[in-house]
């Protein structure tokens, strides 16, 4: 299992150790997304359990001293994998269409934004680390779905509220936003599980969305 989630890593995630760069010092929060992008391959090939922290430090060209500068423990890696990988999408860029162009073209900006966001290939690796290991540490997930997933939902629902200016105050979407998410969460899942291409998923995310924003776009805005 740890071989075939390995292969699966994203290409820029996969290092040799004996090509590890010589050590360098670089800013820390760039030498953080080092530590993460190691840890994801050790993580893989190795599993959770397995994998040890003189590993990690190695693959990043770290000292294990360097390393505990950052974080104190594989959990803390771990969690800040989670956090990392499986955050909701930052909805600046593309901005959203004008509320005049209708439903559907917001429904394709929503659909695209999360898409973007949650099956990048670190997003994606990180996930079928998740269902592998998951079951080993079932307190760094709880720790993860009660402060990464839930405010990150409620974000989600807030954000659809403001950009429709209104208009969906009372949508289920935003009354129960994970609703909006999980159409990707099984798009995510038959790629992990099945091999299936993401992409195939979201024309019909557009038609669901579209389904349930629809008459709430035609309101007028609510001040």
């Amino acid at each position: 299992m740890h071989e075939v989630l390995a292969e699966n890593a994203p290409d820029s995630l996969r290092s040799v150790k004996d090509e590890t760069p010589a050590r360098q010092r670089l800013a820390p929060e760039v030498r953080v997304q080092q530590i993460l992008d190691a840890a994801l391959v050790e993580f893989a090939e190795r599993g959770f359990t397995a994998a040890r922290m003189d590993d990690i430090a190695a693959r990043c060209g770290l000292s294990k001293g360097g390393l505990y500068a950052h974080f104190q423990s594989k959990d803390g890696i771990f969690e800040a994998l989670l956090a990392r990988s499986l955050a909701p999408p930052q909805w600046n860029e593309p901005p959203p269409p004008p509320l005049s162009e209708g439903p559907r073209a917001f429904a394709q900006w929503v659909v695209q934004g999360l898409h973007a966001g949650l099956a990048q290939p670190a997003a994606v690796a990180t996930l079928r680390l998740l269902v592998a290991e998951g079951a080993r540490v079932p307190h760094l997930v709880a720790a993860w779905e009660q402060t990464v997933v839930q405010p990150c939902v409620a974000q989600l629902g807030e954000m659809l509220l403001v950009r429709s200016g209104g208009r969906l105050a009372d949508s289920v979407i935003v009354r129960e936003p994970w609703l909006l998410v999980a159409p990707v969460a099984h798009a995510l899942l038959s790629h992990v599980v099945l091999g299936r291409d993401p992409a195939q998923y979201r024309e019909a995310h557009v038609e669901l969305l579209c389904t349930l924003i629809g008459p709430h776009m035609q309101m007028p805005g609510r001040g």
